[in-house]
């Protein structure tokens, strides 16, 4: 069964249910760390994902800087977990060495940070180490090994990708020590309720699985071209998500994509190209937002807080 540790404020007093975080946003926007409602669901779980270099860029460091500063500081404790990825001015893949200069300045700068995965989506057809998986390991070494304390994971891996499974295989080959943990988007199986791809990353790996993206798609983009799915369609996946996470007892962590929408195409944010919001644009709760709070909320005597 899914349990998650759970701080609800504003039910007649605190009330602490059980022992493990289980539920977390995966979301880019600073500022929605401090909406009340995130405190009040009982999340614990912050991820970012951000340039392999950050720190060594004036605007990439400013923006990563706000996010891990909104997460220390927001009510409740938040764990931050910290994917990289590519350089936000290249797509190019930095040798190891030049990894690794970067991320011990990211460490200079944010020590208290513990958690992180060295690439993000690295089986993907867009990302350099879709066909170098020995390369992911490389980066995986570095972390593993100048970050002492810290739970270091494998690169999060996409199951949309068929190529999953090998590649993990053959990046575990060249990964020391083997990853406890595998970040898995299983973006493919929410969306179809279909649990065999989800099944078949647990045969091929050893450890925890996170599903460290997950999210019910409202609209997206792909190739120019719009395509909607609708509040309908969002609050089947939200229930999917839960399903299929207690597939087994090594599914040991959610991060749902994301907090707020960004409004419509061409209205939001330029950057933005879909929305699997758990709000609307003005703050309102949509219905998988319902589903998010009557699941980590099914273990507690009591209600949903009236703010929902």
């Amino acid at each position: 069964m899914l349990l998650a540790c759970l701080l609800i404020v504003g039910l007649g007093g605190a009330a602490n249910a059980c022992a493990q975080a289980r539920f977390g946003l995966s979301d880019y926007e600073p500022k929605n760390f401090s909406d009340p409602r995130v405190a009040q669901l009982g999340i614990h779980l912050a991820r970012d994902v951000v340039p392999w270099n950050a720190v060594l860029r004036p605007s990439d460091r400013a923006e990563v800087t706000a996010w891990l500063t909104a997460v220390k500081h927001a009510r409740g404790t938040l764990i931050p977990f910290i994917t990289f990825e590519h350089a936000s001015n290249n797509g190019r893949a930095p040798s190891p060495g030049q990894y690794l200069h970067a991320f011990l300045k990211f460490r200079k700068l944010f020590p208290w940070v513990k958690e992180f995965s060295p690439w993000d989506e690295a089986n993907h057809a867009s990302q350099p180490t879709a066909r170098h998986p020995r390369l992911a390991a490389e980066y995986y070494n570095v972390l593993a090994s100048h970050c002492p304390g810290c739970e270091v994971a494998a690169p999060d891996l996409l199951d949309s990708d068929a190529n999953f499974e090998r590649w993990a295989l053959e990046f575990a080959h060249y990964a020391h020590p083997y990853p406890k943990i595998w970040p898995f988007n299983p973006y493919t199986s929410i969306g179809t309720d279909n649990p065999s791809r989800i099944e078949q990353m647990l045969r091929a790996v050893r450890g925890q699985i996170w599903f460290s993206e997950v999210g019910g798609l409202v609209w997206w983009k792909f190739r120019g071209r719009l395509i909607y799915h609708g509040l309908v369609y969002s609050e089947r996946v939200a229930h999917n998500i839960f399903k299929l996470a207690e597939l087994s007892s090594r599914i040991t962590r959610i991060y749902y994509y994301h907090w707020r929408s960004p409004g419509l195409p061409g209205h939001g944010p330029k950057k933005a190209r879909w929305d699997a919001g758990l709000i609307d644009t003005y703050g309102r709760a949509r219905p998988a937002l319902w589903v998010v709070a009557k699941e980590l909320h099914r273990h507690i005597q009591g209600t949903i807080p009236k703010v929902f």
